[in-house]
């Protein structure tokens, strides 16, 4: 169980996606797991793990911020004997210091990576409605996790 808790938390790493002009919104966040669930079936398991996350932009345009707070829920499933996930998705609610919000939809992909979607936003975040990003766990600290995300559209 621990190992699927710590590969659940390595590969949870929240990350953004940006539509047209967001190639500076790419950077780095934490997460630490505040939160964690897990169904046991004959097969194998379903894990969700709840994180509070800051993620700083490497070179913000003017007028977004340099770091945001964000709120994320995973869900992965492995099966019976696997260390690494079969599949899973992971949602992230964010925002700003100017009170702006984005909502962004995340799937993990084969190579360990994960591809997020903003699904919807407000004030600066609303022209960004469908920009994707590309995530990947940098470290994982038992429980909490650095990684850095990049655009991709």
């Amino acid at each position: 169980m621990k190992k699927i808790i710590t590969a659940a938390v390595l590969l949870f790493a929240p990350f953004f996606a940006f539509a047209g002009g967001h190639s500076a919104l790419g950077g780095s966040g934490t997460g630490v797991r505040i939160d964690l669930k897990s169904i046991e079936g004959t097969s194998g398991n379903h894990v969700q793990v709840t994180t509070s996350d800051i993620w700083m932009y490497d070179n913000p345009p003017e007028g977004f911020p340099e770091a945001m707070k964000v709120n994320c829920n995973y869900f992965q499933v492995f099966a019976a004997g696997q260390q690494q996930p079969s599949g899973g998705i992971g949602v992230c609610q964010a925002y700003d210091p100017d009170g702006d919000i984005s909502l962004n939809n995340g799937i993990f992909q084969p190579d360990g990576t994960i591809a997020v979607t903003i699904i919807a936003g407000t004030g600066k975040w609303a022209a960004l409605t469908g920009a994707k990003f590309q995530g990947k766990t940098r470290h994982s600290l038992g429980g909490g996790a650095v990684y850095d995300f990049k655009p991709v559209n």
